[in-house]
């Protein structure tokens, strides 16, 4: 169950994949031209990541709960690897899109991270996610306001000019604080845990 933070020193935060960043790149020039469409609130490139867990607000000492919870996940996780991207698409469909985001490769090791890490959450009784696992970059989101059937389509084609970027490298599981104001949000990093050298799992199984 999760917790319910009081409004006053509530630290809204989210824990993302660290990556050598190639990605942010790959994808900048793509962006810009994205923001040439006034319907579309556009993903700055430097704010692209692959969200692991949304804890959304929690008071201080839920957040020292969340550092614990990521330091014991990366304790078992895999080393650094490449991560491969997929196709990009559209939540939660074609004809009503409200976000439009590239895709993240099948990959097991992911997986296997990202069910450590919501192992320790819960067991912190901090906020974990119900729905299937669907790891993706968002490269923007849908203003609020109507918008024509037509024009929601030239949207959607957008995508069709998404370059796919080469894998980047997974260094690293953050925890990310997120600070709301006009424009696009800043995040601010909270805590940083280096993925280890060797491979999954590190700790030796149970007696």
């Amino acid at each position: 169950m999760a917790r319910t933070p009081a409004d006053a020193g509530a630290v809204r935060c989210f824990i993302a994949l660290g990556t050598d960043g190639a990605e942010r790149e790959a994808l900048r020039d793509w962006l810009d031209r994205a923001l040439e469409a006034p319907e579309l609130a556009v993903t700055p490139a430097e704010n692209l990541h692959v969200t692991l867990a949304f804890l959304g607000p929690q008071p201080p000492h839920a957040v020292a709960d969340a550092e614990e919870a990521v330091r014991a996940a990366v304790a078992d996780a895999p080393g650094a690897w490449p991560l491969a991207w997929d196709a990009p698409g559209v939540f939660p469909s074609r004809s009503r899109p409200r976000v439009l985001w590239l895709g993240v490769a099948s990959d097991g090791r992911l997986g296997k991270l990202h069910e450590a890490l919501t192992r320790e959450l819960g067991a912190r009784r901090l906020p974990t996610e119900e729905r299937a696992f669907h790891p993706h970059l968002t490269l923007a989101r849908l203003r609020r306001g109507n918008v024509s059937p037509a024009r929601l389509r030239e949207l959607v084609a957008l995508l069709e000019a998404v370059p796919l970027p080469a894998p980047t490298a997974v260094r690293s599981v953050v925890l990310y604080r997120s600070l709301l104001g006009r424009g696009p949000a800043r995040h601010v990093p909270l805590l940083e845990v280096a993925l280890p050298a060797d491979g999954w799992p590190r700790r030796p199984p149970p007696l």
